[in-house]
């Protein structure tokens, strides 16, 4: 189940890259913009909300909003180990954390999906206000553009959780390509991130999003 509110796919890639980055890193507030109650239901019920999104054969840009029943400090804690990132990001061969204190961090990961995309090998550093936001952005390596956020909305019965990616490859992507990891990979990201985290809420609901991990096997149909 989902909820797609896309904006149109001919707003430009720049465009959108202005209106979902974050540039700044001093420490400001980060106010977190509330669905409507019927979107909450939705989200309460296991969607996920692609907020905005664009994708041409630049990058791509998005927004997405799922609702997690696990608390705050697990989510964190997730997102921020390679060991669960293997999990959770498609691709992922390679994640060190290469320094850290307790509002800083430097990353490198190295991404391979196959021949149709090519290999990203980067370094990013990650600024952090536990545990409410995070903020991220490219360093080096052989990407464009790569940055982005995470925000955590805690409420009585859940957090809820707003990612923010801007990511642009430096050689052009075939655009069904481009769309196609925009509206797929990205919310399989944050399911897989919601079933390690132990917010998927009840037992199907867990085996759901535990099956959009791509870093865990995938059962054999013949057996």
């Amino acid at each position: 189940m989902r909820i797609e509110r896309l904006t149109s796919l001919r707003l430009s890639f720049g465009l959108m890259l202005c209106l979902l980055s974050q540039t700044s890193w001093g420490a400001v507030d980060h106010p977190f913009a509330m669905p409507d109650e019927s979107t909450m239901e939705r989200l309460r019920g296991g969607d996920w909300v692609l907020e905005s999104g664009v994708s041409d054969e630049h990058g791509a840009a998005a927004s997405i909003l799922i609702f997690m029943r696990t608390p705050v400090e697990r989510i964190w804690a997730t997102i921020i180990s390679c060991a669960d990132a293997e999990v959770f990001v498609d691709g992922l061969e390679f994640c060190e954390v290469l320094e850290e204190r307790g509002d800083y961090a430097i990353t490198h990961q190295v991404v391979d999906k196959g021949w149709m995309t090519p290999r990203m090998d980067y370094r990013f550093e990650t600024r952090r206000e536990p545990y409410r936001h995070m903020q991220f952005k490219l360093l080096e390596g052989n990407l464009k553009t790569m940055q982005g956020s995470w925000d955590f909305e805690s409420l009585p019965d859940g957090v809820l959780v707003r990612h923010v990616l801007v990511l642009a490859p430096l050689v052009p992507a075939p655009r069904w390509l481009v769309r196609r990891n925009l509206k797929k990979d990205l919310p399989n990201l944050m399911q897989c991130i919601r079933g390690l985290s132990g917010g998927s809420g009840q037992e199907k609901a867990l085996a759901a999003d535990m099956d959009k991990c791509p870093g865990l096997p995938k059962p054999n149909p013949r057996n």
